[in-house]
């Protein structure tokens, strides 16, 4: 049950890191986590009761946990503001060899030898995409990244400098992972969730009112309230979430199993991702998704 819960999760966070990505050319960073989250604490704030069961140091716990999520989230949506989601979220493997390596140093997983050469597999393909990548931003001009990405073609400046903001803020989610499994342990998957909406939700709303203050202005206007992808995000948020530490929480789980299962979102932000934004080069993508892919399942065996 564990597989398929984590399968349900991955393809719901591709959806949203795509539509979040939207929402985020067209409002302030912010407003739209602050939004998205809010609307998600609210679909779940029914289970308010075994939440406030929490003791103290769970509490502690979960904000913490809850601030460095914050952190990368932010340092992911200004990558995906610099450059195409379908280049950057292929990077997302790299969560993957930090979950095989959590699962046989942390949690004493078998070690086997074919997830050796799934990993080896993963990586050839980010190679090859990173060529891809490069020849791309060669032959087109430099833009302005305030620009959408239908009207621009993107300069190696950005491109590196997004590349690195998204491999610190996978590297923060894949550990902060890891310890949602320990967690687990001792609280409930409901309690974790709760907590999680609430903290991520304050923590955007002071951050942006923040910004205004900083500004001297109000940084959105009714339209920006209209976008109806914001309100998608913070439910799909929030059945994500219930899915995935649902699955940690099983007693049978694989951590280096579940690492690999949830890079399937990168199969939904490639494709939707490149049709939404009429990305560059999708075709070749696709051919190096395929490689990454056959990386991944040789971890099921």
């Amino acid at each position: 049950m564990w597989i398929v819960l984590t399968i349900v999760y991955a393809l719901l966070i591709g959806v949203f890191n795509v539509f979040r990505k939207s929402s985020a050319q067209k409002s302030p960073i912010l407003f739209v986590i602050a939004l998205s989250c809010t609307v998600g604490f609210l679909s779940i704030c029914w289970s308010a009761p075994e939440a406030f069961a929490t003791d103290g140091k769970g509490v502690g716990l979960f904000f913490l946990k809850t601030f460095f999520i914050f952190v990368a989230w932010i340092l992911e949506l200004i990558a995906f503001r610099l450059f195409y989601v379908s280049s950057l979220q292929p990077i997302n493997s790299i969560r993957s060899v930090i979950g095989f390596a959590a699962g046989i140093l942390v949690f004493d997983e078998p070690v086997l030898w074919w997830r050796f050469v799934g990993v080896a597999v993963v990586f050839a393909g980010l190679i090859i995409l990173n060529v891809i990548d490069k020849k791309f931003a060669k032959e087109n001009a430099l833009i302005a990244p305030d620009k959408t990405f239908e009207q621009q073609a993107v300069s190696r400046k950005n491109a590196a400098l997004a590349v690195c903001l998204f491999v610190i803020s996978c590297v923060i989610q894949e550990i902060l992972s890891i310890f949602d499994r320990i967690f687990m342990q001792n609280y409930l998957p409901s309690q974790m969730q709760f907590w999680f909406m609430l903290f991520i939700s304050a923590l955007a709303w002071v951050g942006f009112l923040l910004q205004c203050w900083k500004s001297k202005k109000w940084l959105v206007q009714k339209s920006n309230f209209a976008d109806w992808k914001i309100y998608l995000c913070g439910i799909i948020l929030a059945l994500a979430d219930r899915s995935l530490f649902t699955a940690i929480a099983a007693d049978d789980v694989l951590m280096s199993v579940v690492a690999i299962l949830k890079q399937l979102s990168i199969v939904v932000a490639v494709v939707l991702g490149g049709i939404m934004f009429k990305e560059p080069a999708l075709k070749q993508k696709l051919a190096v998704l395929a490689l990454i892919l056959c990386g991944i399942s040789l971890f099921l065996f």
